[in-house]
């Protein structure tokens, strides 16, 4: 009887090769999805943080020295007027930007914050806002610093 067929040795060879084939194809697609989840997490704190800064921005250079009512003395927190409101704060609540109105309403305006900082000097008024996320055990960071004048009155 003369019949074809593979035999345990063969078979088993086989089995190994195609082992170390897939563990080198899943160690790719890990390393492909972690960079991918990396690089997406930078991408949404970096425009988080930069419409955060803007919003803000844009607020603050509608006032002037001496509507800004107060900076608090850890410099998280920033309470000014401007010409169609009064009262307006901006502070760090946990990891949360927070953007409170006159009317007591509040709004988040970015998450993952984990430094919000105001220095005045004069008309020049410095915001620092960090932003922070860990990730596969690796912390991912993005500083912002903008430096404002304020209007003259």
């Amino acid at each position: 009887m003369n019949t074809k067929a593979f035999t345990l040795v063969e078979t088993m060879l086989c089995v190994l090769i195609l082992s170390f084939v897939l563990l080198g194809v899943y160690g790719t697609l890990a390393t492909g999805n972690a960079l991918y989840t990396k690089d997406s997490t930078l991408l949404d704190m970096q425009q988080q943080t930069r419409n955060a800064m803007d919003r803000i921005v844009r607020e603050v250079r509608q006032a002037s020295s001496q509507t800004v009512t107060s900076i608090s003395a850890s410099s998280y927190k920033i309470v000014f007027s401007i010409p169609t409101a009064t009262g307006v704060q901006y502070y760090l609540s946990g990891t949360n930007l927070i953007r409170q109105a006159p009317s007591g309403s509040t709004t988040t305006v970015a998450s993952n914050i984990a430094l919000l900082k105001f220095t005045l000097n004069g008309t020049l008024l410095q915001i620092q806002i960090q932003a922070s996320k860990t990730i596969y055990n690796n912390t991912i960071s993005f500083p912002l610093t903008e430096q404002v004048r304020l209007r003259n009155e």
